[in-house]
């Protein structure tokens, strides 16, 4: 990776952004209900610019309508505006990139987990096992890779505005878009069935292969 050249400034891509399968354009003065909170976090805690945010339409209705309390499950596209694709990285193209940059995050200085070909389910249980209000973040590191994104995943612990701790699953995949590095993060508060799980990372590889292929 490497940080903008100081001479000049990086090429800004003209994206793409369609609203995933059921879910409408989170715009917080048109919820019609003050204090309709999302618990959006960043996917990294700095150094990326929220491009847009996408809550279930059902849920955004209930939102306008007074009935449900906040709106903790989301779609959110960034882009990072601190480190872009490096240019070798930019000429093994959008799959190599994204290829490299898994090998990366598995790398001793990320210091993520190393994805050995677990099955997803398997490994939100065993994350899910350890969490706890004393360890309110489990951290599973790369969970999958294809030619589209490197996903990495997380469960957490989340209170709503009332002060109720919810467990959430949370599946982040980065991609490549020009000379942009790109996450769409996915949240869903947790189900402990195997189905959820292997559904919502679905849902991730199918939003994020229609990214890419309007984004390359």
């Amino acid at each position: 990776m490497r940080r903008p050249c100081a001479g000049g400034v990086s090429p800004e891509p003209v994206l793409a952004l369609d609203a995933p399968d059921g879910h409408c354009a989170y715009d917080a003065p048109k919820v019609g209900v003050p204090g309709h909170e999302t618990g959006f976090e960043p996917g990294l805690k700095s150094g990326t610019e929220l491009l847009a945010l996408y809550v279930p339409c059902a849920a955004l209705d209930a939102a306008r309508a007074g009935t449900v309390e906040w709106l903790p499950e989301w779609v959110a596209f960034e882009k990072n505006t601190v480190t872009y694709p490096s240019d070798d990285e930019r000429s093994l193209g959008s799959h190599g990139a994204v290829k490299q940059l898994c090998r990366d995050a598995q790398s001793a200085n990320w210091g993520h987990p190393k994805y050995d070909g677990a099955d997803f389910a398997e490994m939100v249980k065993t994350a899910n096992a350890k969490l706890s209000l004393e360890t309110p973040e489990v951290f599973l590191g790369v969970v999958g890779e294809d030619e589209h994104a490197c996903y990495l995943a997380a469960l957490r612990i989340v209170y709503s505005p009332s002060g109720k701790a919810l467990r959430f699953l949370n599946v982040q995949a980065f991609m490549q878009a020009g000379d942009r590095w790109v996450t769409q993060s996915f949240r869903r508060e947790f189900s402990d069935t195997p189905e959820a799980a292997q559904s919502m990372f679905a849902a991730a590889k199918k939003e994020s292969k229609a990214f890419s292929e309007k984004n390359r």
